[in-house]
């Protein structure tokens, strides 16, 4: 495996690729420890103590554990390409999209992308609500959550690009990537 791996460096095109897709997920981890603003993290390691949220921590990488920026990982976008799915089968004009190639699949992604910010607004928004109610925020009000909220949501819109960035530029599906990277740095963390 490793002969392979350095087989594929030697490749220009190939070596470029690598290591954007290295790049990228180098970025992800990073982003992963930048904590959103407003949270007290004493009160929410209290708070995330038990076993209902440590599924969702592996997903993201231990970054829900830290509340940093990607907290939410990818699931809104996983969630809105779940619901666009769905709706390609129940809406007679997408369905449509769809068959037409290309352009339809561009058209369907757009979409996916804009339903993934409305439902990472409306989560980080549910969870910014929930965290005041705890008493994890350091000023419980409008304005926290509204920074908590928009904070989360721009995380979720990052990795959606990073991911897509990946797909497009570098090696492998870029969403299943930072999935895997998530999952293989919360054990190597651990």
């Amino acid at each position: 495996m490793l002969n392979s791996f350095r087989q594929a460096f030697k490749v220009g095109d190939l070596r470029k690729k690598l290591l954007f897709t290295l790049f990228m997920l180098l970025v992800f981890r990073f982003g992963a420890h930048i904590p959103v603003p407003g949270v007290q993290p004493d009160a929410l390691a209290q708070l995330l103590k038990g076993q209902l949220f440590g599924f969702f921590d592996i997903i993201s990488g231990g970054a829900f554990k830290r509340f940093s920026i990607f907290a939410m990982s990818i699931t809104p976008y996983i969630n809105a390409s779940i619901i666009m799915s769905l709706l390609k089968v129940i809406v007679p004009k997408l369905e449509q999209l769809s068959k037409e190639g290309e352009e339809g699949n561009k058209k369907i992604a757009q979409y996916t992308r804009y339903g993934t910010v409305i439902l990472a607004l409306i989560q980080a928004v549910g969870m910014s609500i929930a965290l005041g109610k705890t008493g994890a925020l350091v000023n419980p009000g409008t304005g926290t959550i509204a920074i908590i909220a928009i904070s989360l949501t721009a995380g979720t819109a990052f990795l959606m690009w990073i991911g897509e960035m990946i797909t497009e530029k570098g090696i492998g599906n870029g969403i299943s990537l930072i999935i895997f990277a998530g999952i293989y740095m919360f054990f190597i963390i651990l």
